[in-house]
C-alpha cells in the first residue's frame, strides 16, 4: 500500500500511519494518511477514503477492472474470466487492442524520428516560426509524415505489424479497388494519447505538400473515440487535479502554447464540441471549473454556447475568457507567446461566468444596448434563445440563479419568467351561474363575486393544491425533513454558513420563507431569536423540530458540521431521486430514440445521485 501510493506522492511515517499532502485537493499541511494494517487511506481534509484500487481509479481516471488487471500483471497474477466464451472474446478484443496500440506507438516513434532528422527540416522551421521550443516537441512527441503514399505502411510492415492492424488503427486508407495508401502524408503530426499516455490516434496539419483540409484526424477506431478524448489530457491531468480547474482551447498549438507558457491545465477537444464524456473525464480529476478560451472571432464567440450543453448539466462552473478581436487575428498560442504566463493568468482571472456571457450575448443580439427598455417582442426573442440553456442547468439553486440573472437583465418579473420557461400556462378561471346563492365549500379555492352579476370563481391550480379533510398536505409542503434539520443547525450555529452555502441549502428548501431565511443566514448571521421569530407562521411540527435542534445541549458544536452536511446530502439525494422519476416518465412518454436533452438529463441525474450517495457514505463511515 505504501509502496504503490508512494509512487505518486511523498509519504512520511507518522506513528502507526504514513502521512502526506493529499493528491486529490490542494493543501500545504499533510492530512492524507495511509493505514498499513487494514490497508486503506483517508484524507481528513477532503474526505477521500478507500484502498489501493480506489486510489488508482481516482488518480488515473481508470475503471476498476483496468486497475486490477494492471496491478495483477505487475505482480504476476492471472485474472480468470467468468467462463470460456467470455475468455475467448476478451482475449480476441485484448489482442486487437494491443495490435492497434502497437501500430499507433510505432507510427508515433517513426514520425518523431523523421522530425528530428534531416527529413524534418521544413517541419522544424515551421515549428520554430510558431515559437514551439524543443522541449515541447519532445513532451508532445511531435513528428512529421513523409510525402510518400506508402511510406508508413511499408515501415510498419517491416516492424512486423500487420496490414489489418494498420488499417483498423486509422493509419491507412483502403480504396474500392483494393489498393491502399497512407492516410497522413507530408503533415506535421500530433499524437493523441489516452489517460495512460499511450498513443491512440493522431492529428495531422498540412505543411504545403498535402492538398485538402488543413487538419485531418484519425477516424473513430477501437482505441480512438473523439467524444471521449481530450488532447493534452494525459499531460494536464495532475495540474487539473491540483488546481481543480481546466482551460479548454480549440487546437493542438493552443494546448502546446499554453503548456509552454506555464498554464499546464490546458486541454483541447479533437474536432468536436465538448461532450458529457469529456466533462466526465475532467470530473474524474476533481475538476470543479472549466474556462473556455477561444478566439475572439465569430466562431470563437459561438463556442461557449456549444460547450454549455455539456458543462451546465454536469454541475461544473463554467467561465469564458475571450481574446481581443481586432484586425490582427490572435490565437491563444499567439497570445501566450506575446504575453507569457502573467498575461494568460490575467486573462483567465478576468473570465466571465459562462451563464452571464451567454445572457449578455443573447440579449445584445435581440435587444440591443439597452435591453430594459427594449420592445416586448425583442425580450421574448431573448427568452426564447436562452430557454434551452436555462433548462440545461440543474434544478434548484443553479437554475434559479440563472433565471434571476435573465430576469434582471431584461427587467422581467422572475416568477413570470419561470412559468414561461417551465411552460406553465396561466390558471384557468371558471364561473358558476350567478343565481347560485350558496357559497362554495370553504377553502375549496373559490373567491367571492366581483362586481354586479359576478359569480363565485375558482382557480384550478388552487383547487388542485387544496388539502382534503384530514390531509397533512400542508405539513408535507413545508416540512421537507432533513433539509429542515440542516436549517435548524444553521440557526443554532451561524458560523456554519459557509458549509450551508457549499451544500446549496436554500435550493433544498421549498421556495418561500424557509429558503429566504437560509439565504439570509448564509449572507450574514442573525440572532437566534430573530431567526426563530421568522418561523412564527410555519407549521407547528416544523417549529417544534427546529426549536429542539436549537435548544441548549441538543447538538455539540463538534458534531454540528458533519450533521448539517449529512442532512443536506440526504435532502439532495431525495431531490435528485424525484428528478430521476420525472425524467424517467418523460423518457417513457418520448419513446425511442430518446431525445438528446432527455438522455443527458437522465445521465447527469444518475451521476449526481451516485456522487451524493458516495459523499454521504463517506460522512457516515467517518463517524
Amino acid at each position: 500500500m505504501v509502496a504503490l501510493i508512494g509512487r505518486h506522492m511523498e509519504l512520511k511515517r507518522a506513528g502507526r500511519t504514513w502521512k502526506g499532502c493529499c493528491p486529490f485537493h490542494g493543501e500545504r499541511t499533510p492530512s492524507f494518511h495511509v493505514y498499513t494494517e487494514d490497508k486503506h487511506y483517508k484524507c481528513y481534509g477532503c474526505g477521500e477514503y478507500g484502498n489501493v484500487f480506489t486510489f488508482l481509479q481516482k488518480l488515473q481516471g481508470k475503471e476498476f477492472p483496468e486497475v486490477v488487471r494492471e496491478l495483477a500483471a505487475e505482480v504476476g497474477i492471472e485474472i480468470p474470466e467468468s467462463d470460456a466464451q467470455e475468455t475467448a472474446e476478451a482475449q480476441r478484443r485484448r489482442k486487437e487492442r494491443n495490435e492497434l496500440q502497437a501500430a499507433c506507438d510505432a507510427a508515433a516513434r517513426y514520425w518523431a524520428a523523421r522530425l528530428g532528422s534531416t527529413w524534418g527540416k521544413d517541419a522544424q522551421g515551421y515549428l520554430a516560426s510558431r515559437g514551439v521550443a524543443e522541449e515541447q516537441v519532445k513532451t508532445f512527441r511531435l513528428g512529421v509524415a513523409a510525402p510518400g503514399w506508402e511510406d508508413l505502411v511499408q515501415r510498419l510492415k517491416e516492424k512486423g505489424i500487420g496490414e489489418a492492424a494498420i488499417r483498423k488503427a486509422g493509419l491507412m486508407v483502403e480504396k474500392d479497388d483494393g489498393r491502399s495508401y497512407d492516410r497522413f502524408r507530408g503533415r506535421l503530426m500530433f499524437p493523441i494519447a489516452g489517460l495512460d499516455g499511450q498513443v491512440i490516434g493522431f492529428g495531422g496539419r498540412a505543411l504545403g505538400e498535402e492538398k485538402g483540409a488543413k487538419y485531418i484526424n484519425t477516424p473513430e477506431t477501437l482505441l480512438y473515440k473523439k467524444s471521449r478524448v481530450l488532447y493534452g489530457f494525459d499531460l494536464a491531468r495532475e495540474a487539473i487535479r491540483k488546481t481543480r480547474t481546466a482551460v479548454l482551447v480549440e487546437g493542438y498549438f493552443d494546448v502546446i502554447g499554453l503548456h509552454q507558457a506555464g498554464v499546464k491545465n490546458a486541454v483541447a477537444v479533437c474536432g468536436t464540441a465538448l461532450t458529457p464524456e469529456h466533462v466526465e473525464l475532467l470530473k474524474r480529476c476533481d475538476c470543479r471549473e472549466v474556462t473556455v478560451l477561444f478566439d475572439g472571432d465569430q466562431a470563437g464567440l459561438a463556442a461557449p454556447g456549444k460547450a454549455a450543453a455539456a458543462i451546465f448539466p454536469s454541475g461544473l462552473a463554467g467561465k469564458v475568457a475571450l481574446l481581443p478581436a481586432g484586425a490582427a487575428k490572435m490565437d491563444p498560442d499567439d497570445f501566450a507567446r506575446a504575453h507569457g504566463k502573467a498575461g494568460l493568468d490575467a486573462l483567465l482571472a478576468a473570465a466571465t461566468p459562462l451563464s452571464q456571457f451567454l445572457i449578455d450575448r443573447a440579449v445584445e443580439r435581440t435587444c440591443g444596448p439597452e435591453p430594459k427598455v427594449a420592445a416586448l417582442e425583442a425580450k421574448l426573442a431573448a427568452v426564447a434563445e436562452l430557454a434551452p440553456l436555462v433548462k440545461l442547468a440543474p434544478e434548484g439553486l443553479a437554475r434559479g440563479v440563472f433565471e434571476d440573472a435573465v430576469a434582471r437583465k431584461l427587467d422581467l418579473d422572475v416568477e413570470a419568467l419561470r412559468r414561461e420557461l417551465a411552460g406553465v400556462k396561466p390558471a384557468r378561471v371558471e364561473e358558476i351561474p350567478p343565481e347560485a346563492d350558496e357559497p362554495p365549500p370553504e377553502n375549496a379555492g373559490w373567491t367571492a363575486p366581483q362586481g354586479d352579476g359576478g359569480g363565485w370563481r375558482r382557480d384550478r391550480r388552487t383547487q388542485r393544491a387544496a388539502p382534503g379533510p384530514g390531509s397533512n398536505q400542508r405539513v408535507q409542503a413545508v416540512l421537507p425533513g432533513p433539509a429542515v434539520d440542516a436549517l435548524g443547525l444553521l440557526i443554532a450555529f451561524p458560523d456554519l454558513a459557509p458549509v450551508a452555502a457549499d451544500e446549496h441549502l436554500p435550493a433544498l428548501l421549498p421556495a418561500g420563507p424557509l429558503a429566504e431565511l437560509a439565504r439570509e443566514l448564509i449572507r450574514a448571521p442573525l440572532p437566534r431569536e430573530v431567526a426563530l421569530a421568522r418561523l412564527a407562521d410555519a407549521a407547528e411540527p416544523l417549529r417544534r423540530r427546529i426549536e429542539t435542534l436549537v435548544g441548549p445541549g441538543s447538538v455539540e458544536r463538534v458534531d454540528a458540521e458533519r450533521l448539517l452536511r449529512r442532512a443536506a446530502l440526504t435532502a439532495a439525494i431525495a431531490a435528485v431521486a424525484e428528478q430521476q422519476e420525472r425524467c424517467n416518465a418523460r423518457v417513457a412518454r418520448a419513446g425511442t430514440p430518446v431525445p438528446d436533452d432527455l438522455r443527458i438529463e437522465a445521465e447527469v441525474a444518475m451521476r449526481r445521485r451516485a456522487d451524493l450517495e458516495k459523499r454521504l457514505r463517506g460522512l457516515k463511515s467517518s463517524g
